[in-house]
């Protein structure tokens, strides 16, 4: 079974080979990969692994258009142009900082399909997994060994209605007319005729058949099949990594106040979730493997020594000193929260 991912990316180049790893475990055969910008090694680790076979490297079309419109939308309107879509058995936009957790079978992809043999489009809803209390990064410790405190399945846990981000995996022979970056576009002789599940594999009903659909609320939800693993975040040190791509025309109290928000609407550690921890042994030795490799490991590592650099000097900027004090307290206080809950 062919099953293809498409990935924007821009400076996840500690990051790439962990991701890459499990995703080949589990049954992505083949990785559609644009860059922006980078200025981590992201595109030359790419280059490399595209070298090898592994994945399809391509400038995003965005920087064209100097990223007006959305890098994600750039790269989106592209890829619905590849006949390849159409060849795939199964297809998934998707994010390198999202994993994909079957929670049937053996956990992986064939897994999933063969529980919904019917499905025409699954849509698999996110699971937020917070900074579990790490403040520094560790380029040692494999993401999905360092955070598995995650957002609860339950809206009841909260005492009001989540909204869970989407993203749809597609066969390659449904009657799309259009992909976006969280589901696909019907033609609209089709709604009502297609086979659309949820990660229960429940209906998805008819009115969110759509390249908008992007969230599910309490009816819509569920994470008995699959679920998708958001580490957002990752640790307090990585997420001022993230902060750096602000507006540099923004005060600096604006700039904090919106990056706290941020890492207040994905810092949720309210249950431990290790289901994805079943792949670790493999995906190191995956990754132990892709090491092996002399050029892939010196862009690797020097991938890793960028971000300890930038987070070094990050630590010591005045905007993001003040979002770290906020983040850490911030932290603390919804941790102390949620595990009194």
């Amino acid at each position: 079974m062919r099953i293809t991912a498409i990935t924007p990316m821009k400076n996840e180049g500690p990051f790439i080979l962990e991701w890459i790893a499990y995703h080949r475990l589990i049954g992505i055969t083949d990785f559609i990969v644009f860059t922006n910008d980078c200025a981590d090694g992201t595109d030359l680790i790419l280059d490399r692994l595209d070298d090898l076979g592994i994945v399809r490297h391509m400038p995003n079309p965005s920087i064209l258009t100097e990223g007006e419109g959305g890098h994600h939308w750039a790269a989106m309107k592209y890829v619905n142009a590849f006949g390849r879509l159409r060849r795939a058995d199964w297809f998934i936009s998707f994010d390198v900082d999202e994993f994909i957790c079957v929670n049937t079978g053996k956990g992986r992809l064939t897994d999933l399909v063969v529980a919904v043999p019917e499905a025409q489009f699954i849509s698999m809803n996110q699971l937020n997994f917070g900074c579990a209390g790490h403040e520094a990064y560790d380029p040692s410790v494999p993401l999905l060994a360092r955070f598995d405190r995650a957002m609860s399945h339950d809206d009841a846990t909260y005492g009001w209605t989540r909204s869970r981000g989407v993203k749809t995996m597609t066969r390659g022979d449904a009657p799309f007319k259009w992909v976006g970056n969280h589901s696909p576009d019907l033609h609209e002789d089709a709604v009502g005729q297609v086979t659309w599940v949820n990660g229960d594999g429940r209906p998805v009903p008819p009115e969110a058949y759509t390249k908008t659909y992007k969230s599910a609320k309490a009816e819509g939800k569920g994470y008995g099949l699959v679920q998708l693993n958001h580490y957002a975040l990752r640790s307090m040190e990585n997420f001022l990594v993230k902060t750096e791509r602000g507006d540099a025309n923004r005060a600096v109290e604006e700039e904090v106040k919106y990056w706290k928000q941020y890492w207040n609407q994905y810092d949720d550690n309210m249950v431990e979730d290790r289901r994805i921890q079943r792949w670790l042994p493999d995906v190191r030795a995956v990754v132990s493997e892709l090491m092996k490799d002399t050029e892939l490991s010196r862009l690797h590592r020097a991938a890793v020594e960028w971000h300890q650099s930038a987070i070094a000097r990050l630590r010591e900027a005045d905007t993001q000193a003040a979002i770290l004090r906020q983040i850490r307290g911030l932290h603390k206080r919804k941790l102390a929260k949620e595990l009194a809950a």
